[in-house]
């Protein structure tokens, strides 16, 4: 039977109740000194079991699809195939059965579902519409798998004739195979200009993204290559290739975006570079790269979604909100992996270059309620308790403006918090998650993210998205997000404004709380 996902749902009674009463402390404010499973109320997770990079995000037959990197048998990674969920409005998500699971070939060999994505064949260029039914084709990487060892990567199909209810192989799978052990990630998508199909994949040892063309979704001719080029500190996955508008401006340009390192060495982020594509090559503008979606510690494998109707017209992103570093051994129940909230991308000139920038997609509105406003609050080397706005499940936003060290903390319980923070004097804006709760499970986790920004004055926009176990912050409009999760050990959820050497002035102070129903 489906269960409506308003991203927190349990797959038994007992952890259905337990999982219902957390989400309550959200809503109702109450104290709990327990955290029954860290599950976000508003950011995509599965009923059950662990889920990492989205994949074929599409919007198709009036609804969003996602699907996700999941492992139907277990908490941590391993049995690779593809879950499903559909939703209206980017937010209440409806969980379908499995939609593509892993192949068994024989006892010892088996061919797991890895990352791709998923288009609407609206020409039936594949042939795989029937009856006059619009088919969706899902084009995955097939990853070969003996004893725990993969032995080679290629990409298949699979498709589904009743708007993506079920699910069948293409059956002269695969259809692009190099004979590499490491060619993965297809993201494809209908380039209109010339009517045919255009892939971006990855040589991940290589740093490289190959460009391929078809007619027909299962015949592939190269095109051109990409890369070596901005961040090569680790392997590029998971590429996407989308046009952004300007802001302010009828003119888009063309972002191709990959999974690879981060600005702090040894972690993991998503790069991206602003250019041209013709059709054939995709030729990057000259910037000064390396340029970052985020600059988190949990935020990886972000894609946009396909077809989104000319009407709406926004690129929207989802990333996975976790970490290679720790993700198998997180503190959540039940469930493992979550991603982050729809992001609407844009393309703004940002101290003499183009960038983009993000915002929460603007369905989340829908389900916020206002519980606190103040136009201005000063403070000099002081903290201030927001007595009347708590919670873990919060929209906050603020402008700081400052001549020292100053910031919020939230998800607060005693010393329990995390601190948000900007340094006037060295422009320099941090996370603290040392204090935020559980870190036992990883000797890396407990840290300090820190980034200069360049404003142009010491004043600085925040808005802060708490979700139990994630937080999202967007700055100046979102021209700087940052990703992170966090695992208080308590629920008092409060919120403090403090300044340190000095004196800070907040003001446009709100703070919403997201619930589950709509208003």
């Amino acid at each position: 039977m489906k269960k409506i996902l308003y991203l927190s749902v349990a797959i038994s009674s007992l952890l259905f109740v337990s999982c219902t009463n957390n989400n309550m402390a959200n809503t109702d404010s109450t104290t709990q000194d327990t955290v029954v499973s860290h599950r976000p109320l508003y950011h995509f997770t599965t009923d059950s079991n662990w889920i990492n990079d989205p994949n074929g995000l599409v919007y198709a037959f009036g609804k969003f699809h996602v699907f996700a990197q999941y492992n139907p048998f277990g908490e941590k990674w391993g049995h690779m195939s593809w879950a499903h969920a559909v939703s209206t409005d980017l937010f209440a998500w409806q969980q379908e059965p499995l939609a593509i699971p892993e192949i068994k070939n024989n006892d010892s060999i088996v061919t797991m579902i890895f990352s791709g994505s998923a288009v609407v064949d609206s020409f039936n260029t594949s042939g795989f519409g029937k009856d006059g039914q619009i088919p969706m084709v899902a084009i995955y990487t097939s990853h070969v798998d003996k004893n725990g060892k993969g032995l080679a990567q290629h990409e298949s199909l699979a498709y589904s004739v009743d708007e993506g209810k079920t699910w069948q192989q293409y059956a002269n799978n695969p259809v692009l195979d190099i004979h590499l052990k490491d060619f993965r990630d297809p993201k494809v998508f209908w380039y209109a200009p010339e009517h045919k199909w255009v892939m971006a994949v990855v040589k991940p040892l290589e740093y490289k993204v190959q460009f391929y063309a078809s007619a027909d979704l299962k015949k592939w001719n190269l095109l051109s290559e990409f890369g070596p080029m901005g961040n090569i500190d680790k392997i590029w996955e998971c590429p996407d290739l989308f046009q952004v508008a300007i802001e302010g401006s009828t003119e888009k340009k063309w972002v191709l975006s990959m999974s690879t390192g981060h600005p702090q060495k040894g972690w993991l982020s998503v790069q991206y570079f602003i250019g041209n594509f013709d059709g054939k090559k995709f030729t990057a503008d000259q910037l000064n790269y390396p340029l970052y979606i985020d600059y988190g510690k949990d935020f990886y494998a972000g894609v946009t979604f396909n077809n989104i109707p000319a009407a709406d017209g926004r690129s929207i992103m989802i990333g996975w909100a976790n970490c290679w570093q720790y993700a198998n051994d997180i503190p959540t129940k039940v469930f493992r992996g979550a991603y982050t909230v729809p992001r609407e991308l844009a393309l703004r000139n940002v101290n003499g270059q183009l960038q983009i920038v993000q915002q929460p997609a603007k369905e989340l509105n829908n389900y916020t309620q206002s519980i606190f406003n103040a136009s201005a609050i000063e403070l000099d080397n002081a903290v201030k308790l927001l007595d009347s706005a708590n919670g873990t499940a919060l929209d906050i936003s603020f402008t700081l403006q400052t001549d020292a060290s100053a910031g919020i903390h939230v998800l607060k319980s005693g010393t329990e918090q995390t601190t948000i923070a900007y340094d006037n004097t060295t422009k320099t804006f941090s996370i603290d998650r040392r204090q935020s709760g559980d870190t036992s499970f990883s000797n890396v986790f407990a840290s300090v993210e820190t980034l200069q920004l360049n404003p142009a004055t010491n004043k600085i926009k925040v808005r802060i998205l708490v979700d139990k176990s994630v937080l999202e912050i967007f700055v100046n409009d979102g021209e700087y997000v940052f990703t992170e999760q966090v695992f208080p050990k308590h629920n008092e959820g409060n919120i403090e404004l403090f300044a340190e050497k000095g004196k800070a002035a907040f003001s446009d102070i709100s703070v919403k709380r997201v619930n589950k129903t709509i208003h």
